[in-house]
């Protein structure tokens, strides 16, 4: 199998990585999301800074009204202003922490949630559409045409070569034989099955009973 031309996996399989590769994208995400949520919580230390920068605020405020105080009132005034201007460099601080906090969260929680999914994602896509595109094709020939004789060669030229041996030989018990004398119906049908179109396996079986095995595919 090749990137440019690949091989579509069985129906069953294909489900499977689908199912495991939605729970492995959700399952990062909740720890994305978690991740981010616990970082924001860091906010609450920014918002203690900038409450005790309040209290400073409130405190030099009181201390700004004894500066009228005969003899002390300079000095209460000086220490009034030294707290006025330390708590409002300690709400400044708290406030830009907080949302640095918030930024990083966001940041911390997209990279936990896309760095293990989107390269998994990009690597499977391109594959999952291609199989999505060859499988809607052989549907769509198959339900046009059930008898078509090139379509039936091709499909059972699949089954020839990619189906497990041991299904394989439940299907015919030798398929190149078959292949060479035009006996395409069991492993036309066996091949569709594979790729999970198991209706258009049956149409297809249906369409043959009206028909030998060998005529016209």
């Amino acid at each position: 199998m090749s990137l440019a031309y690949p091989s579509a996996p069985a129906g069953r399989l294909i489900r499977v990585v689908d199912a495991a590769l939605i729970v492995w994208t959700a399952a990062w995400l909740l720890v994305g999301v978690a991740v981010a949520r616990d970082v924001r919580g860091l906010t609450q230390l920014s918002g203690t800074v900038v409450a005790g920068g309040r209290v400073l605020q409130v405190t030099g405020s009181e201390l700004g009204q004894l500066s009228s105080v005969p003899f002390v009132g300079d000095q209460l005034g000086a220490v009034s202003r030294q707290l006025n201007d330390a708590a409002g460099q300690a709400i400044a601080s708290g406030r830009d922490s907080a949302r640095q906090v918030r930024s990083l969260s966001v940041l911390l929680g997209f990279a936990v949630a896309l760095v293990p999914t989107v390269p998994l994602i990009a690597l499977y896509a391109p594959l999952r559409l291609s199989r999505a595109r060859e499988v809607a094709a052989i549907r769509r020939a198959a339900e046009r045409d059930p008898g078509d004789p090139l379509l039936q060669q091709f499909l059972a030229r699949r089954a020839a070569e990619r189906l497990p041996y041991h299904r394989l030989r439940q299907v015919t018990a030798d398929p190149w034989s078959d292949l060479a004398q035009g006996r395409y119906q069991r492993l036309a049908t066996a091949e569709l099955e594979r790729l999970g179109l198991s209706r258009t396996s049956r149409r297809m079986r249906t369409r043959a009973r009206a028909r030998p095995e060998g005529a016209g595919g």
